[in-house]
Order: C-alpha cells, then structure tokens, then sequence
C-alpha cells in the first residue's frame, strides 16, 4: 500500500478551501515564482506528474524561482501542517512527487547550470534533466554519469544513487558530488561538503530527499565526448544460455564497459523484421567509454552471443545513447516496479530470472539485469549511504501501461518475478520502493546505515516534514517552529 491509499481529500470541501484562500494569499505575494491553486488555467496541466498511478489534487503547487523561494515554500507547509511533496523531474514511481490536498514545491524552475571546463566541474540545479546536462556537457567533451532516461530530474537521482549508463567506469551519480545546498525542515539554507556539515552530506549520498531539499550541486565531471553504444537482439528461445554468456563477460569486461540486459517483447520498430515483432527477445545494450578501436573489440563477443534479429550499437554521442530508453520518457501511464541486488549471477538465480520473467511476459514487461562493479565498488562502503557497492549486479523489474490496462495485473505480474528472485537476492534500490515502505528501507540501508540515517533525520527533520519519499523514520519528538518571512 502507498501512501496515496491513506490520504481522502475533498478539494470541494467548503471550510477547508477558505483556510486555503486566507494564507494562501500571503504565501503567494512573498514568492517570486508561481502559487498555482485548483481554478487556475495552469493546474490541470501542473497537477500532473510522469506516472499515471497518481491522479492527484494538491492543495498548492509553488513553483519556486530561486532557493528562497523554497525556504518560504518549506515554512509555510511546516506552520500550517500541511502534506508536503517535492517535486524534481516528476519521475517518482511511488507517486511521491503529488498529493491529494497539500503543498508541491515543485523545482522545475531551478534550471541554472555553470560548467567549468576546465576544472571539470559544475554547478546543477535541481530541475534540470539529465538529457539536458548531457546535451550542455557535450560540447565540452565532458559527461556525468547519471541515470539511463533523459528526462529525469537531477535532484531525485542525485540523493538516491545514480546508477546509470557509465556506473562501471565513474561509479555512482553521488560518487560525483562535491557538494549539496539544502533548505532544511526548520528553512534554514545549508551547505553540505566533505569540509561544511560533512555527516548531512555522507546522508545526502543515497538518503534520499529525507533531510531537505536542494537546491543546488556541485558536482565533479568526467570525460564524455563519443561512446560504443547501442543494443543487440537476440531471441529469447536461448535467454537462459545468452544470459549465462553475457553475465560471464560482463563481469570480466574493463570497467569503461557497462552494460544492462533486457527481457522483454520485440518493439514494434523498423529494425525488426515484421515476423519477430512481438515475440520474446534478449536486448543487451552497452556503453562503452574510452578508445572506441578497444571498445569494438571489448564489446564484439556480447554481439555474438546467437544470430542477432538486429545490432544497433555503434559510435554515438553520449547524449544519443538516451534514445535507447525514450519508453521511459512518455508520461500518463501507469507503472509499477522493484527492484533487487544480487551478490553474483548464479545459474539457479538467471533460471529463474528467466523463468520467472517469461511466466509474465507482455508488451509491458521490461525485465533489467544490470552487471555492476568497476569503480562503484572500489569506493568504501562506509563513504556515502549507499549500501550496496560490494554487489555484482542488479534486477529492475517493471511494467507500465496505458491507465485502461488491468493495474492489478501489472502488480500481479511484477510481484510474481520478484518472489522468484527473493532467495538469491540481497538488498533493493531506493528509488524503486513503491510499496511495504517501512519494510523495505532495512532491505535499502543495513542497520549500521540505518541508524545513522535516523540519527541525522532527528536532527535535521524530527517531525518528518520531509516523510512523503522513501522515507526514514525519526525518533525524536521536538517541534519545530517558524514564520513565513
């Protein structure tokens, strides 16, 4: 269950919109951006977010213009205790970016961007996408490692982890962090470094949106310029030898490889001859980065794992290797996903996996299995909050339809290939808990994690103001007082 579950909310009650009316005056002559309220022309279209599950009414949405925008949107919800949602991208799969009756600080607006080329670093606003700082880095020859859809926002992906097309070779999207500036639950503006408030910034690295809201990021750069990348079809008639093959060489690939293989139907596309349209296929795409004459010969045996139905990878750039994921990009559907970390690729677990994957297959079914390692493995488990460096690889399981699909099903059919994989599963990725919320966080964080995350959410957020995400749960019972200035 969701939180989405819990909440009843009549956006037409009587006395509860004028306690709205009265402060939302107020609230709405101190900040520079936008107060958009039920009834404005730009609500329809503000309400809404990426997944269709959640056909929400909040109360507000304030689109905020700048960090003290925020810092007013934050006191405000704090002193008139309403549900509060933060908004970046909009990707949340749990719904976490809306409510129904309360207050979206939405940062679509934060959208700055400063590169310095030089040093290889930058300075990233939270609104930002990724496809948009991968197409301003490009010309530089630089990139940052991030997640594989190019419209998700930075600030979600950048609290969670990050593990994304180039995790092998430059880690983790928090491994590039340098600093975070956040708006607190008491609304102050911190900074938080490894020298400034340095164990709120070991939290930030994969706690998730649990202790503020940035508002910017500093971040260290890499090179990008042009990759091997692309995707390779097979059929699935073999998926479970394929699979073996690909595991094998994944692992053993120099980190400038990283690679994803899929589990799903053949799209209907023109590169697909019409008669395999449909039918069950092995996917495996690849991102290779470094000397493009090595790549071709790192990535030729994952080309020749059967006959291909077809072979897209080649030299691209970087930027261009997000067409491979635009599914992912098409808002208003539904969608439901979990995700596991597997200590190694035993032959009993890719049984299974494709076994379990096949059982459901559809035209909604994608099935992910992620080799990791390389660099997000060499850095200490104990650096940041991300508690799965030493796993060899990862499952994301997902189906996502149009709102007229059967949503049960989509449940149904995710559930049915996540409790095949349980017994050789070891941990879940933060962003993909939608659902047993308090459950699955000891599944996220182990206890030693844990507790030092609860340690810093009574600090900086004792009365859980921030409880609208994957969230840890405080212990401490202060109040927190403030004015709207």
């Amino acid at each position: 269950m969701t939180y989405q579950d819990t909440v009843q909310y009549n956006p037409n009650e009587p006395e509860r919109r004028q306690i709205n009316e009265q402060m939302m005056d107020k609230l709405t002559s101190i900040v520079r951006g936008e107060v958009i309220l039920p009834g404005d022309a730009a609500y329809e279209t503000a309400r809404k977010i990426w997944s269709g599950n959640f056909d929400c009414y909040p109360a507000a949405i304030v689109r905020c213009a700048d960090a003290e925008d925020v810092r007013i949107a934050v006191n405000f919800a704090r002193e008139q205790g309403m549900l509060l949602s933060v908004r970046s991208g909009g990707h949340s799969i749990a719904g976490y970016s809306t409510n129904d009756g309360g207050l979206v600080i939405d940062l679509a607006h934060l959208r700055k961007m400063t590169i310095d080329p030089v040093n290889h670093t930058a300075r990233l606003e939270p609104g930002l996408t990724w496809g948009e700082v991968s197409n301003a880095l490009q010309p530089f020859g630089l990139a940052m490692t991030a997640g594989n859809v190019a419209s998700v926002g930075v600030g979600g992906l950048l609290l969670g982890g990050g593990v994304g097309w180039m995790v092998r070779a430059y880690g983790l999207s928090i491994d590039r962090v340098r600093s975070v500036e956040l708006v607190t639950a008491d609304g102050q503006l911190l900074r938080a470094s490894a020298d400034e408030n340095p164990e709120l910034f070991w939290g930030l690295r994969g706690g998730g949106g649990n202790f503020g809201i940035a508002t910017a990021f500093e971040v260290d750069l890499h090179p990008g310029g042009t990759v091997l990348g692309g995707i390779v079809f097979y059929e699935a008639t073999e998926a479970e030898r394929i699979l073996k093959e690909y595991a094998r060489l994944s692992v053993a690939a120099p980190d400038e490889l990283s690679t994803q293989a899929m589990l799903a139907l053949a799209p209907p596309a023109p590169f697909i001859p019409p008669d395999k349209q449909g039918t069950p296929i092995v996917g495996i795409l690849v991102c290779y980065t470094g000397d493009l004459s090595e790549g071709e010969r790192v990535v030729a045996p994952l080309r020749q794992l059967a006959t291909p139905i077809a072979d897209l990878i080649a030299p691209m750039p970087y930027p261009q290797i997000f067409a491979l994921t635009e599914v992912g990009e098409v808002r208003g559907l539904q969608h439901y996903g979990r995700s596991q970390f597997f200590e190694t690729f035993s032959d009993e677990m890719l049984h299974r996996l494709v076994e379990a994957s096949q059982s459901v297959m559809s035209p909604e079914t994608i099935v992910s299995l992620w080799v990791l390692g390389g660099a997000m493995s060499r850095v200490a488990p104990d650096a940041t909050a991300f508690a799965h460096r030493d796993k060899q690889g990862m499952v994301l399981i997902t189906h996502f339809a149009p709102l007229s699909v059967d949503a049960a099903s989509l449940h149904a059919r995710t559930q049915q290939v996540f409790q095949a994989l349980m017994p050789h599963a070891n941990g879940v990725y933060v962003g993909f808990v939608v659902d047993e919320v308090a459950q699955r966080m000891h599944d996220v964080y182990p206890p030693a994690i844990y507790d030092r995350l609860v340690a810093l959410k009574n600090q900086y957020d004792p009365t859980n103001l921030f409880g609208l995400n994957q969230n840890i749960k405080p212990t401490a019972s202060a109040t927190l007082a403030g004015t709207v200035k």
